[in-house]
């Protein structure tokens, strides 16, 4: 330092005041700086954190110990019940729209199934539609006037639905109504109208009917219900969301040609798909269609039929059963009763004194 003589004192400060710039700068970087990032703004967050941490002895309920969902155990079917297949092989009738009440059909209600029930009806052909909250409901359509407030334009949810008396004194139902209804009736066959085609609408349909099953233990009833479908598109969506046992084919959205060779086609389709029967319109059928059906192993259904003669002329031709709003097993019973008086000859032992006698 001799060397540089009278400059030693100056050089000593200069280098005290880089040694004070040096810490300042050291300091502001540890702090982030004037914009708050860096090491410094870590730290900081990471202390906030640890302040806003739940203490150990907080009570917080691991995720492993919370609730799963319900899930609820599928029932057994009561020992020996039928299936659809059987109950719809020993019926005539099949009550449309789970039959006529007051004089009004197709009202999809509790009262009318009950009527009906009660007359000796044991297959209940029900209209199924989707409700605004996407739920399953007995309902032939949507017309205003049976139910307030409720029309094409005024879907409602499940909850209004049910909350609204048909025609203010019927009791509407949900689909799980109906599984309620059938679980309760072990020996009644359901025929599912579900009216639409369209693969959105009949996915939304099947997968909603079959988590109402699931929701209630009940999905074995589906052994005892008959699934409607229209055309072959269909039938693939439905068997795809699920694959149900039974099948009925109606043609009344497809068409018909009705002759001999399309009811063959329409056969050879039922045969090849595992479906057990055809229904038609009553005016379509024909009694050559009966000699294609027994060989193809099919039952074929007619709709919708309301006169017992014209009922019991079409059993006698080879159809299975009737889709009607108001015959009963009774009606038919007693027609074919008319038929046998109507036709019986007179004994040859009896004269007509004798006969006017008694």
């Amino acid at each position: 330092m001799a060397r540089f003589g009278k400059y030693t004192a100056m050089i000593y400060l200069l280098l005290a005041v880089a040694a004070l710039e040096f810490v300042g700068l050291a300091g502001v970087l540890l702090l982030g700086g004037p914009s708050g990032d860096g090491i410094g703004q870590t730290a900081l967050a990471a202390n906030e954190e640890d302040e806003e941490a739940p203490a150990e002895d907080s009570e917080v309920m691991p995720a492993w110990l919370e609730p799963g969902p319900v899930v609820v155990e599928e029932k057994e079917p009561p020992p020996g019940e039928l299936t659809a297949a059987e109950i719809l092989s020993g019926a005539q009738v099949i009550a449309h729209g789970m039959g006529a009440v007051g004089g009004e059909a197709t009202l999809n209600c509790r009262e009318g199934f009950l009527e009906q029930y009660e007359k000796g009806v044991r297959v209940f052909e029900v209209d199924l539609r989707l409700t605004r909250d996407q739920k399953v409901v007995l309902r032939h359509d949507w017309r205003t006037g049976w139910q307030e407030g409720v029309g094409e334009t005024a879907l409602p949810t499940l909850e209004e639905f049910l909350s609204k008396p048909i025609q203010k004194k019927y009791t509407p139902l949900s689909f799980q109504d109906l599984l309620l209804l059938m679980e309760e009736y072990p020996d009644i066959c359901i025929v599912t109208d579900t009216k639409f085609t369209e693969a959105e609408v009949v996915t939304l349909q099947f997968e909603a009917m079959l988590q109402d099953a699931r929701d209630l233990g009940l999905s074995y009833l589906f052994d005892r219900m008959a699934i409607q479908v229209y055309d072959p598109l269909m039938f693939r969506v439905v068997d795809a969301v699920h694959h149900f046992r039974y099948y009925i084919y109606t043609l009344y959205t497809d068409g018909f040609a009705r002759t001999e060779e399309d009811f063959q086609e329409k056969a050879a389709f039922c045969v090849e798909n595992g479906i057990m029967g055809i229904t038609m319109w009553d005016y379509w059928w024909r009694a050559e269609y009966a000699p294609i059906a027994g060989q193809s192993g099919l039952a074929v259904y007619t709709h919708t039929v309301n006169d017992a003669g014209s009922a019991a002329q079409l059993l006698e031709e080879g159809v299975r059963a009737v889709y009607t709003d108001e015959l009963t097993p009774g009606d038919l019973t007693e027609e074919a009763g008319d038929e046998t008086s109507a036709g019986a000859p007179q004994d040859a032992g009896e004269s007509e004194e004798e006969g006017e006698s008694t």
